[in-house]
């Protein structure tokens, strides 16, 4: 009897270690789970431009200069993601939120995603960069990854650079000539054929 109370000892040494490795790692797991959890309720929806309205009054006023607010350029440039995601779908995560936010030509997103079944939120730091050809072109190179302020290390989770065309929202008589990026917002000035815009517009409304 005393011998096998001490080949059983052992054994119950072993089970309470792995029972104690075991519930470290749950604990692990839940608390990672609960760190990368997202910290804000975001969708991928976004209101269409509609820059109909200000075309018709940079028209009746003669003045070919046109401001976009942080929030329009939110509405843009989640379109542009929800676009590069249609044609560039990713494998292993799924964005499930987004929002935009904007500094000069540094910009923030704020992201929602899965990877598998578990819910995670980030930051993704990105700069901007904008030309007059193709009708109008906004470029968004990813910068950096952060996690609750910590970034993650190059490469992991970024995102390529996504180009997010003017060209559509605008009437094919306009022609971008500048674009200024804002502190908040964007402004954009134009060549422009009044007569033929005006018309146009008249007849749109």
């Amino acid at each position: 009897m005393p011998r096998t109370s001490k080949k059983r000892a052992p054994r119950r040494i072993l089970l309470r270690l792995f029972a104690g490795f075991a519930l470290v790692l749950l604990l692990a797991g839940t608390a990672a789970v609960w760190y990368v959890k997202p910290e804000y309720k975001l969708d991928m929806s976004y209101d269409r431009l509609d820059l109909e309205p200000q075309l018709l009054q940079m028209a009746k006023e003669r003045r070919p200069v046109l401001t976009l607010t942080e929030d329009e350029l939110n509405n843009l440039f989640k379109k542009g993601l929800n676009d590069y995601l249609a044609e560039h779908p990713l494998t292993l995560v799924r964005l499930t939120g987004a929002r935009f936010r904007q500094s000069g030509d540094r910009l923030t997103a704020d992201i929602n995603g899965l990877a598998g079944p578990v819910p995670f939120g980030a930051e993704i730091g990105m700069t901007m960069k904008v030309s007059t050809g193709a009708g109008g072109m906004i470029m968004l190179r990813h910068d950096y990854t952060s996690i609750r302020n910590r970034k993650l290390p190059e490469g992991m989770l970024s995102i390529p650079p996504i180009a997010v065309p003017l060209r559509e929202h605008m009437p094919f008589m306009v022609e971008v000539d500048k674009i200024e990026l804002l502190d908040s917002g964007m402004r954009i000035s134009f060549d422009v054929n009044w007569n033929d815009l005006l018309q146009l517009l008249l007849k749109l409304k």
